[in-house]
């Protein structure tokens, strides 16, 4: 099987210059723990004999790991007040902030079968969109509160809604005898809590706990 040489960018609306300037929608590409990548050869373009990549045609996976992302730690399950009464309202409440993942919407790789590095460049060629959403089923009143959780609690960054851009370059160089993959696709914000209700006494019950997620930039993935 030919090698591939890929290389994945994450990021926001982000034109196919990523060339022309930093584009705040978009991470510089991110390479992966043993991929078959140069040292410090990505992003960067040499002259010479050039390797463009190949459409991959593997499944393209909804939660791809990014490079040194972990788990945070669980968090607290209590306010800080210490009231007698509580007004009654349902909650929203962030248990732990999950690492972080991407949505894949282009694959491509690149083989290098020489006995020296190579450069290789790639340009995503399809686009996607990735939603807001839970592990289990919500109404879009819900999913907004949880949406201004995460804004308020994690980061302000994500949206509702991403589309990934076409024509986002990236390049660096291929070892040699090896190959590497780039992904392209969104990045989302991941958290586990729950939404419960708050009685008058204060305490909480009628909890229901999930995974929620929601896109926030694009970018490009080597591994």
């Amino acid at each position: 099987m030919a090698g591939v040489t890929g290389l994945l960018l994450v990021g926001g609306v982000a034109s196919a210059s990523a060339v022309e300037g930093p584009n705040p929608n978009i991470d510089p590409p991110a390479v992966s723990e043993g991929a078959a990548v140069e040292p410090d050869s990505v992003p960067g373009f040499a002259p010479g004999e050039v390797v463009t990549g190949t459409d991959s045609e593997a499944p393209l996976e909804e939660d791809l790991a990014l490079p040194g992302a972990t788990d945070g730690p669980e968090l607290a399950d209590q306010d800080n007040q210490v009231v007698d009464y509580c007004t009654p309202t349902t909650l929203v409440k962030i248990t732990k902030n999950l690492k972080n993942t991407m949505s894949v919407k282009y694959s491509t790789f690149v083989t290098n079968n020489k006995s020296y590095p190579v450069t290789f460049r790639f340009s995503s060629k399809r686009s996607g969109t990735t939603s807001y959403g839970a592990s289990v089923s919500l109404s879009t009143e819900f999913k907004l509160m949880w949406l201004g959780k995460v804004e308020a609690t994690v980061t302000g960054d994500v949206q509702k809604s991403w589309t990934s851009e076409l024509g986002v370059d990236t390049s660096g160089k291929v070892k040699a005898h090896s190959t590497v993959k780039g992904n392209y696709g969104i990045k989302k914000e991941n958290v586990y809590g729950y939404i419960g209700t708050r009685y008058s006494n204060c305490e909480i019950g009628n909890k229901r706990y999930m995974k929620f997620w929601a896109p926030y930039r694009e970018g490009w993935v080597l591994n």
